[in-house]
């Protein structure tokens, strides 16, 4: 869960960085006080994959940065933001009309 703070990912000038993040089961994001990924020396959002043993939800508000690959299902919340791809192996991908998805 990232919910007491932003996450920042800094690629120190390394333009082809990655991370990968596996989460056992689900994740969340909260939004309002936190919750966020903030990329920084030239980290992309094409470069960094969340992996989820169950359901992602990206919180309200949240800007969100990379690809989502969820075992059941991923909600975004009222407007959320994701510079990414939502992908769901189970389940579906639930959208609000307030929900912005850019191609990294």
């Amino acid at each position: 869960m990232i919910q007491a703070g932003d996450l920042t990912l800094d690629a120190k000038g390394d333009p082809n960085a990655v991370w990968i993040f596996q989460i056992a089961s689900d994740f969340t994001t909260v939004g309002g006080a936190g919750g966020n990924i903030i990329l920084t020396g030239g980290a992309q959002a094409k470069n960094i994959y969340w992996q989820t043993g169950s359901s992602a939800t990206i919180g309200d508000g949240t800007t969100f940065k990379g690809n989502v690959l969820a075992l059941t299902s991923i909600t975004m919340n009222s407007g959320a933001r994701a510079v990414g791809r939502m992908l769901a192996l189970n389940g579906a991908v639930v959208m609000t009309n307030t929900n912005i998805i850019e191609k990294p």
